[in-house]
């Protein structure tokens, strides 16, 4: 299943499943609860159905009414962690602090970081470092707490792509952990869709990337991680219990700004495109708050 979500002028959600037969998105914005039913660990029989649905081309289903609807940050529920995992690959620490981890930092991202407008991110006043950073995010269907990776490879419902935009004198020059830096309002934009796991087998081999108008920044392949997907859901569980709902994002490739010469940071009218051919892409324009 692909879930597209969306807001309209009163914040109120609209939920999009997508039908190859018919090449729309069809409202499902009613079976809210079926849906997100079908997608836990324990949801097997319901997403047959729903699927089976979906083969038939959602018949009766109705296309989503765009007027007047943004797309929304890809979450169907508003999660309790977003856990984020830094210098989690071997490029990306290099150009960090030209450190080769063991293993990755762990931080958390406020939720109010979430975007419901994807189609910019905020610059806040008087910023000069803003960086981004693309990332194949996961979502939890099942409570883990100190899990193997065969567990967290069961708990894991489906994926999604994350922005880790990142004030760098915030998060690097102002004191304190990484979380000054990192959960500024529209800081997370999640998209541009979920996508249930069963439609992405191998997570561990997908192409990301991210374009700073219209250059290719970052380009590398989730085979790159130090760890596994799973191996890396499972860590995150060793430290914070992970619950239904809950993202852990699994960090970023080299190519950011801050580990160019000289540094390129964003600034207002910027364009970010970030992707993967398996999940899409999202397009924003940085804007001066």
């Amino acid at each position: 299943m692909r879930l597209q979500y969306y807001a309209d002028e009163d914040g109120e959600s609209v939920i999009g499943l997508w039908i190859p037969k018919r090449k729309a998105w069809i409202d499902v914005t009613a079976q809210e609860e079926q849906i997100w039913a079908a997608l836990q660990p324990d949801g097997k029989k319901l997403r047959k159905e729903i699927e089976t649905w979906i083969s038939k081309g959602a018949p009766e289903g109705v296309v989503v009414d765009m007027e007047g609807l943004v797309t929304a940050s890809a979450l169907h529920v508003l999660p309790g962690t977003i856990a984020c995992l830094g210098k989690s690959y071997a490029s990306h620490a290099k150009e960090f602090d030209g450190d080769s981890p063991v293993e990755p930092s762990l931080f958390l991202k406020a939720t109010s970081a979430i975007s419901p407008d994807i189609s910019y991110v905020l610059n806040p006043p008087g910023a000069k470092k803003l960086d981004y950073e693309v990332e194949l995010a996961v979502i939890i269907g099942d409570t883990l707490h100190r899990a193997s990776a065969d567990e967290a490879r069961r708990a894991i419902i489906g994926y999604t792509l994350m922005c880790d935009y990142s004030e760098r004198a915030y998060q690097l020059e102002h004191g304190g952990q990484w979380t000054k830096g990192k959960s500024y309002d529209s800081f997370a934009p999640f998209g541009p869709v979920l996508v249930s796991k069963d439609e992405i087998p191998s997570p561990d081999n997908l192409t990301l990337q991210l374009k700073v108008n219209g250059e290719l920044r970052q380009n590398a392949s989730t085979s790159e991680l130090i760890m596994p997907v799973a191996e890396l859901v499972a860590y995150v569980s060793r430290y914070i219990t992970l619950n239904p709902g809950d993202v852990v994002s699994t960090g970023t490739p080299g190519g950011v700004g801050m580990g160019m010469t000289p540094p390129q940071y964003l600034k207002p009218g910027d364009i970010v495109e970030f992707g993967c051919d398996a999940i899409g892409w999202v397009k924003q324009t940085v804007e001066q708050e």
